[in-house]
C-alpha cells in the first residue's frame, strides 16, 4: 500500500467513525445495542464489499477506503469487549451469554446473508 492508500484509510475511517457515532447518539437510550447494530451492519456491508470484490479486479484503494477504513472505522471490536465486561461486572451472566451471542452469531448470518443476497441479485 501506498501513500494514497493509507490516506484513504484515514478519511474512510474517519466516515465510518462518524457514522458509529451518529448511530450511537440516535439510539443511546438503548446501549449497549448500538454497538450490536453498528457490528451487524458493519458485517453486512463487509459482506456485500467481499462479494463484490470476489470475481473482480477492484482496484486496492477500493478496499483500502471501504474495508480497512470505513467499515474498520465503523465496526468496534474494542467497545464490544468493554460492554461484556459491563455484563461481568454486574453479575448479569444472561444478558452476557445473549449479547455475545448475537454480536458474533449476528454478524456471520449478516455476512452470509449479504453473500446470498448478491447471489440472488446476480442471477
Amino acid at each position: 500500500m501506498g501513500v494514497f492508500d493509507f490516506l484513504l484509510v484515514a478519511i474512510g475511517g474517519a466516515l465510518g467513525s462518524l457514522l458509529r457515532g451518529l448511530i450511537s447518539y440516535f439510539l443511546i437510550s438503548f446501549s449497549p445495542w448500538p454497538t450490536l447494530a453498528v457490528n451487524l451492519i458493519g458485517a453486512f456491508f463487509i459482506g456485500v464489499l467481499v462479494k463484490l470484490m470476489e470475481n473482480s479486479t477492484t482496484p486496492d484503494y477500493f478496499r483500502a477506503f471501504w474495508i480497512i477504513g470505513v467499515c474498520g472505522g465503523f465496526t468496534t471490536f474494542s467497545t464490544f469487549g468493554m460492554e461484556m465486561m459491563d455484563f461481568i461486572k454486574a453479575s448479569q451472566w444472561t444478558m452476557c451469554l445473549i449479547y455475545a451471542t448475537l454480536s458474533v452469531v449476528g454478524s456471520l448470518f449478516a455476512i452470509f446473508g449479504a453473500f446470498r443476497l448478491l447471489a440472488f441479485l446476480q442471477t
